[in-house]
């Protein structure tokens, strides 16, 4: 491993472990302290049992003595480790959940507009990736577990060495041995296994970070492929299952997704069996060290330098050394992984925020008394060229009732979007009462809004809480807004009311029609009482008649609030004070409905008169 490297490695190394003491700020000091028992734990037989054989080869003084020590210490040894054990395995599984939040949190708290980035999407899909990787080990609890397991073959190889240290000590022998027998007996001998076992060592650590570099590859080659599999399994879920049937997709769904799995499964398969191979190789280097010291000590044994108990001592120790060297440079070398795959999900933890979020707290006012304006804005979407808004300036006057119209593409959502502070403009400002609202605290702000977009969404949560937006909420409100969403006769006709699970992952679960998901949406926009309500395509799809009733219920739903109403359907703006026509991400025309229909050329009257002919 190159310098750089290295220092690469321990930095990130020590930025894991901040991550998982800042999680679980007890689990490590376990971690040590369990490994170091569960290493100890062999070596009581294997010392203790030795000392027992040659006191009985020598007529049996002092054997039950040493017994006794034997079985009390695998005891408390065994004990200790037991109850540590259970905490770190408890702790180990809320980290799996913690890792998972974390990137929920994240992705939740981030600002919207760095969702919609390429760069965002692959951090994302990056930190998931790495946080499962190696069979659903990855992130916290896979680096706990291997780090557990480095710790343990490391206090074993230390273990070891102090068992087989008076290999290295010269006994007494008579002046007439062999030769061979006296250089058996030096120090010198012991130490040249020694180098031969490091030598064997060394020549593992390349291979390791040869068959990481595979596995990271694996793991690199199962971002995309995973990515695929995954938008490919959405296909037959329940949203999708009417066009896949009446266009007869499955066969091409099924060809595509037969495609990617030969492709995905062939490179698992390549990179998988190029791993396994470098390790069945470091396997048998390993092994080489293995047989080098058990013909060191038989050979001990054969000469009587050693005595019967010494040698069974050294070979169990020898093995210990052996597997636990062989396991440990594996274990680093997965600690390294875990260290890349950690890297990637502090990388996504870590993503700066792009908006600036202010500090000021919004005035509370029970009037409603909140003015809006944008000035001068023009706005364009991240890595795009062409201006979705251009030198905007409009006011939206406390109380007033106002409609946004014009052709799609014309930048009305957009409009919206900035309103809410989704994005913040490119050029130009937006105000709340005279004050640019980047500087207001964001929380606060969006605290005056009710909105309904377009493409809004319901949840698979419980119809009251759908409409409350909380797991906490006043019933007699909730069917206060259903009633003037105009959905609550359907809401009264489900059998659990209010606690009516939506969608179909409960057996008991409703799907609601796209007009009682509109009006749903509408509910809870109401429930929110915000002074601010923006209703975008509000009845795209509702029938003409709940279209009506929510019309003419529309002033009494608003009322003493500002509200702003987008629509493709002009006879929605008789009920509002003010229109403002967008086309080509700017406003074309302002005034009333009666106004804007006087002006005959202009697009409104045209709108208009396209849409009335078919009425």
């Amino acid at each position: 491993m190159k310098k750089t490297e290295l220092r690469e490695f321990f930095r990130d190394f020590r930025a894991s472990l901040r991550v998982t003491s800042a999680k679980m700020p007890g689990l490590l000091p376990v971690t040590v302290l369990s490994s170091l028992l569960h290493s100890a734990f062999p070596f009581v037989s294997i010392i203790l049992g030795a000392r027992i054989l040659d006191r009985l080869l020598a007529g049996g003084e002092g054997v039950m003595t040493l017994v006794w020590w034997m079985v009390g210490l695998n005891l408390g040894l065994g004990l200790a480790y037991k109850l540590l054990n259970l905490y770190q395995e408890n702790q180990l599984f809320k980290s799996e959940d913690l890792t998972e939040l974390a990137i929920m949190r994240k992705c939740l708290t981030m600002d919207y507009q760095q969702l919609e980035t390429q760069e965002i999407m692959d951090k994302k899909v990056r930190a998931v990736e790495g946080s499962r990787n190696c069979g659903g080990g990855g992130g916290t609890s896979g680096f706990l577990l291997d780090l557990t397991g480095a710790l343990e073959h490391g206090a074993t190889i230390l273990y070891a060495l102090l068992t087989v240290s008076h290999l290295f000590l010269r006994g007494d022998v008579a002046p007439d041995v062999p030769a061979w027998v006296r250089m058996l007996n030096s120090p010198w001998a012991a130490l040249a296994l020694l180098a031969a076992a490091l030598g064997v060592t060394a020549a593992c650590i390349p291979l390791t970070n040869w068959a990481n570099k595979v596995d990271m590859r694996m793991y690199e080659d199962g971002i995309d492929g995973n990515r695929r599999f995954g938008a490919f399994y959405r296909l037959v879920d329940y949203p999708v299952g009417k066009d896949m049937r009446t266009y007869d997709i499955s066969g091409m769904v099924m060809d595509k997704f037969m495609r990617n799995e030969k492709t995905r499964n062939a490179q698992f398969k390549k990179n998988y069996m190029r791993g396994q191979s470098i390790r069945s190789l470091i396997s048998v280097v390993n092994l080489t060290t293995v047989l080098l010291a058990y013909a060191f000590v038989g050979l001990k044994a054969m000469a009587g330098l050693i005595t019967v108990g010494a040698v069974s001592m050294q070979v169990g120790a020898i093995t210990a050394f052996a597997g636990a060297v062989s396991q440990g440079i594996e274990m680093l070398g997965r600690l390294d992984l875990h260290r890349k795959y950690m890297k990637e999900f502090a990388a996504f933890l870590d993503t700066p925020s792009e908006k600036y979020n202010g500090t000021l707290p919004v005035e509370k006012r029970n009037d409603g008394d909140y003015d809006l304006e944008f000035r001068d804005v023009s706005f364009r979407y991240p890595n795009q060229d062409q201006w979705s808004l251009r030198h905007v300036t409009c006011t939206l006057p406390k109380g007033r009732k106002l409609a946004v119209v014009g052709p799609n593409g014309a930048g009305k959502t957009t409009f919206i979007k900035l309103l809410c502070r989704l994005y913040d403009p490119t050029e130009g400002e937006i105000l709340l009462n005279g004050i640019d609202i980047r500087k207001y605290d964001y929380g606060e702000y969006l605290s005056l809004l009710s909105v309904v977009f377009q493409d809004f969404k319901l949840f698979s949560m419980k119809l009251g809480e759908n409409v409350a937006a909380s797991t906490v909420y006043d019933p007699q409100r909730v069917w206060d807004c259903l009633e003037k969403a105009g959905m609550k006769e359907r809401a009264e006709r489900m059998e659990a009311g209010l606690e009516t699970g939506l969608f179909q992952q409960k057996e008991d679960g409703v799907e609601l029609s796209g007009g009682e998901g509109q009006k749903l949406a509408i509910a809870r926009a109401l429930y929110k009482d915000a002074p601010v309500v923006i209703l975008d395509e509000p009845t795209a799809a509702l029938d003409p008649v709940s279209e009506y009733e929510i019309y003419s219920r529309f002033g009494r739903m608003v009322e003493g609030k500002t509200s702003v109403y987008i629509s493709h359907r002009m006879s929605s703006c008789r009920f509002c004070d003010v229109v403002y026509v967008f086309d080509n991400g700017s406003i074309l025309q302002t005034g009333s409905h009666e106004e804007l229909l006087e002006q005959e050329e202009g697009l409104y009257a045209r709108l208009w008169r396209a849409q009335a002919q078919y009425y």
